[in-house]
């Protein structure tokens, strides 16, 4: 009887450490399956990461590229917008004192080709008898003489003449006075391509002819 009992101890300490046993290598099994879970959620998640670090940088590189490419695009069309005074033609400079001096002058072009009046461009030739003339082109309505503008770039001023009204007591008695005007403020009225089409056609419409 004692022999039986024994047996039954025995027999059920060893199913106990069966059960045991295998509920240990089951925990066992489930951390290691746990950690290759994590393990490979990791290995995806900083594929994603390198993924979208790329695609941020292409973005980037995208954007500072277009950014790069309007800025020269707008630069360059800027910079053939400018124009230097010494590519000028006398005429065109001559339209541009006009602006700069007296714009009422530009009315003048309305005078058709076969009318006396009109607006008249002399170049520096035909001044060439008059010393304090001498080297100056002129923008005239070959009237009194009052409209008259002499004109002549030197470095970066051009040097105007023109009638002083309060030189004499009539225009036979006045006398010429000088003006320095810089470059820059001339050009303001040729800036930008509307302004030049406007000059550039005014200068074809003025008359050649001596004052």
């Amino acid at each position: 009887m004692k022999k039986s009992i024994k047996a039954t101890i025995f027999g059920s300490a060893a199913v106990l450490m069966s059960i045991s046993l295998a509920a240990c290598g089951s925990s066992n099994t489930s951390e290691s399956t746990k950690k290759t879970i994590a393990s490979k959620t990791e290995r995806i998640q900083s594929k994603k990461s390198s993924v979208s670090l790329a695609i941020s940088a292409a973005e980037s590189s995208a954007v500072s590229s277009s950014t790069s490419s309007e800025a020269s695009s707008i630069s360059s069309a800027s910079s053939s917008s400018k124009v230097s005074a010494q590519n000028l033609t006398p005429q065109q400079l001559g339209i541009l004192v006009v602006l700069n001096q007296n714009p009422q002058l530009l009315q003048a072009l309305d005078a058709g080709p076969n009318e006396s009046t009109g607006l008249w461009f002399a170049s520096s030739d035909d001044n060439d008898t008059n010393v304090e003339l001498a080297g100056f082109d002129a923008i005239t309505t070959h009237g009194d003489g009052t409209a008259n503008l002499y004109y002549k770039l030197n470095g970066n001023n051009v040097i105007i003449k023109k009638m002083d009204p309060n030189s004499g007591n009539c225009v036979a008695n006045e006398k010429l006075m000088t003006i320095t005007v810089p470059v820059s403020q001339i050009m303001q009225n040729y800036s930008t391509p509307q302004q030049q089409n406007q000059v550039n056609n005014d200068a074809n419409q003025l008359k050649q002819g001596n004052n």
